[in-house]
């Protein structure tokens, strides 16, 4: 059984540097997803909301889910930004709930761990 994965950016406090991060490590984001498959398999536009729902929940401005963007190098021409992971997986969203949708209904998803 396949796992999901759909990484994003987040700041490792205790290594002091950005690293890649899969959101559905977080598990009570999976669990939430889970839940939200078990309850609309058969409406995507449900599944679709509650996902959003969860990711919105976790994952939306939170500061250990946030990095800061800049330029670089660094001038004051840009004003330094704010991103947090809600605002990655929106970024892609149509490609990402395609995804997740596509590997619960294909069987792919182990809903266990």
């Amino acid at each position: 059984m396949k796992e999901l994965k759909w990484n994003v950016y987040v700041d490792s406090i205790n290594r002091r540097r950005i690293e890649i991060y899969n959101i559905f490590d977080h598990a009570s984001f999976k669990k939430g997803c889970d839940k939200a498959w078990i309850e609309c398999k058969n409406n995507f536009e449900k599944f679709e909301k509650d996902v959003y729902a969860e990711l919105m929940y976790y994952f939306w401005s939170k500061c250990e889910w946030e990095i800061i963007l800049s330029d670089f190098p660094e001038s004051k021409k840009f004003k330094k930004e704010k991103v947090d992971v809600f605002s990655q997986v929106r970024l892609n969203w149509d490609i990402f709930i395609d995804y997740v949708w596509n590997q619960y209904t294909h069987g792919m998803v182990d809903m266990n761990g």
